[in-house]
């Protein structure tokens, strides 16, 4: 799978860009804040429909914009055949949104509800949630060399971004699973100040053990799947090994079968009830696991050295990677987000060689030169400065 073009209109610094992309190696050469990670999360915006930098859609939007929305429009090459995706993020204006930028007013926009959300897929409507994992995408970032030592949710979040593009099911089950988190914590508190009756717990009960139940089966399956392959990747790298351990707050038994799991997640949530009830939290579900990186009987998140967590996190994408192959039957494609600057030069080396055989690799930096001599010629070098893109 790889990206043949893509296109921005007025998506963060970009005013209008084309890019043509293609299979190979693509570096985005530029000084910082110039848009090489902005065009990064376009591209992993495609796979998943959100952004991985902003926490609203309304930051998208280039300031000034006259029309007040985003599009990112891109041509994907799959073994399924070829794909279209567009997505149109509509936001009303902020104040200064008003005013160019030379001060003259813009004419109001043609509405002015809440941030909206437009997708289509070889030119029809779908529902974002309907497009994620059309096009798979494994991004690694700075921010992940912090999720050995960083907190769960990075790693949760680390699962369920994988799962959400390679399992419909699983992502709607977590939209689902979020609903009714809100709406289970919200009764507690409800019971607990004596304004609903406990009884009322029972269907919120079901509900939350039929959506999470699914959900812990496929996160298992997730690192166990990833597991040879980060070892490996950890050994060539020189740990002794590395095992992941996936850490949900109700454990499941491979061979049970599902409707006994929510049977037994159900008596445990009965079992929890009168702390929840004084808590006025949900104590039970997906959204209390976690993620363990052990090298040996060493637990590398509190004993491992810096450089023993960046190696685990490396080999935990890279593992990535070969399990969302194996599981769509398509190499995804690889962002590899200004990393290298935080790796030491036998990671680098690692790194770029175990991915220079993938379909397709675009990989930012602000310094070019600081690559090997035999990536840069076999890469195509696309210069980013100001919003604007230059092949080299």
């Amino acid at each position: 799978m790889y990206l043949e073009s893509l296109e921005l209109a007025d998506f963060r610094n970009y005013t209008e860009v084309q890019v043509a992309l293609g299979a190979g190696c693509f570096v985005l050469a530029g000084n910082n804040a110039q848009g090489k990670s902005n065009l990064c999360e376009a591209v992993r915006l495609l796979a998943t429909m959100r952004s991985f930098r902003a926490s609203s859609d309304r930051e998208l939007v280039r300031w000034g914009s006259p029309n007040h929305f985003a599009r990112i429009r891109g041509t994907i090459h799959q073994a399924a055949g070829p794909l279209k995706l567009e997505v149109i993020i509509s936001a009303p204006p902020l104040l200064g949104d008003l005013f160019a930028p030379e001060g003259v007013p813009l004419p109001p926009p043609p509405t002015t509800g809440g941030t909206h959300k437009t997708v289509l897929v070889n030119g029809a409507p779908r529902r974002p949630l309907d497009v994620v994992g059309l096009v798979t995408v494994v991004l690694f970032e700075p921010a992940d060399l912090d999720l050995v030592s960083g907190s769960p949710q990075g790693r949760r979040h680390f699962m369920d971004v994988t799962l959400c593009q390679i399992s419909r099911s699983y992502c709607k089950a977590l939209s689902q699973l979020q609903k009714i988190l809100t709406q289970r914590a919200a009764l507690l508190r409800r019971i607990r100040d004596h304004e609903d009756d406990s009884r009322s717990l029972d269907y919120w009960d079901a509900q939350l053990a039929l959506q999470a139940v699914p959900i812990i089966m496929e996160r298992a399956n997730l690192i166990a799947r990833c597991t040879p392959p980060a070892d490996e990747v950890a050994r060539q790298l020189g740990a002794k090994g590395l095992l992941l351990n996936y850490l949900p707050s109700f454990p499941i038994a491979t061979e049970m079968a599902a409707e006994d799991a929510r049977a037994a997640f159900l008596a445990r949530l009965v079992s929890l009830r009168r702390r929840e009830l004084l808590q006025g939290v949900n104590l039970l579900g997906p959204h209390r696991d976690d993620l363990g990186f052990f090298e040996g009987p060493v637990d590398l998140g509190v004993f491992g050295s810096r450089g023993q967590q960046r190696t685990a996190a490396l080999a935990l994408k890279l593992a990535e990677l070969e399990a969302m192959e194996a599981e769509t039957g398509d190499q995804p494609i690889l962002v590899l987000d200004d990393v290298l600057s935080e790796l030491d030069p036998t990671r680098q080396a690692a790194l770029l060689e175990r991915v220079r055989q993938n379909p397709q690799v675009l990989l930012s930096t602000a310094e070019p030169d600081m690559l090997p001599r035999e990536f840069i010629r076999a890469a195509t070098v696309l210069s980013i400065a100001e919003g604007r893109i230059t092949r080299q």
